[in-house]
């Protein structure tokens, strides 16, 4: 399930007008309130009352379920999040929770985003989101944003801007293809190497070995 901020809102601190949010739960409080449970603009899992939005998807997963809790509140989750302290774990950085809770959005953005939403995370540079982003491409073998991957590390080498943990990522993630983009790439990267460091270079050696 996927929601936007309706039109004729005024600004909302952390949520953005045209953006679209993937739905982690919709609950229903014991006195009625409804509200999604989303991933605001600064990456925090919030409950947000459900008239702040339109829904762009009402696609949900075949493994989401209603949960009738005890105290007489509910909600429509994934059910992986099925258990009273869940929430509570994720806030606290429990890091059983911080796993479910990470496979569970990889799930949901495999199914849920659209390929021009991939496309625009590359363009804004959020470091955060596009790490995220990766791992996914990675562990899913995705070929259709290789000429993204291959831009962002242009960036990230070129400038000189520090080669981290993403941008070792991101030569893995191209090293999966044997695309006449990726090998052109690779080929610039060693006849420049200075620019690199001993670990993409591996990843690149690897690649033509």
């Amino acid at each position: 399930m996927r929601v936007c901020l309706k039109e004729d809102l005024a600004k909302k601190e952390n949520l953005s007008m045209n953006k679209i949010y993937i739905v982690f739960s919709v609950e229903t409080s014991k006195n009625g309130e409804e509200f999604f449970r989303v991933e605001n603009d600064v990456n925090q899992i919030v409950p947000y009352s459900i008239s702040l939005f339109k829904v762009v998807s009402a696609k949900v997963n075949s493994d989401w379920i209603l949960w009738n809790k005890p105290n007489n509140s509910s909600a429509l989750l994934p059910k992986q999040f099925a258990y009273l302290r869940f929430w509570e774990d994720y806030y606290n950085d429990e890091l059983e929770a911080l796993s479910i809770f990470n496979l569970v959005k990889e799930q949901l953005f495999q199914e849920e985003l659209e390929e021009i939403e991939v496309r625009e995370i590359f363009e804004i540079e959020n470091e955060d989101e596009i790490t995220f982003v990766l791992n996914v491409l990675f562990k899913t073998k995705d070929n259709r944003f290789i000429n993204q991957a291959i831009q962002y590390v242009k960036t990230k080498v070129v400038k000189n801007y520090g080669i981290d943990n993403t941008t070792l990522l991101a030569f893995q993630y191209l090293s999966l293809f044997n695309q006449s983009e990726v090998e052109d790439y690779f080929l610039y990267y060693l006849t420049n190497i200075e620019l690199g460091n001993d670990r993409l270079t591996a990843v690149v050696k690897e690649y033509f070995s």
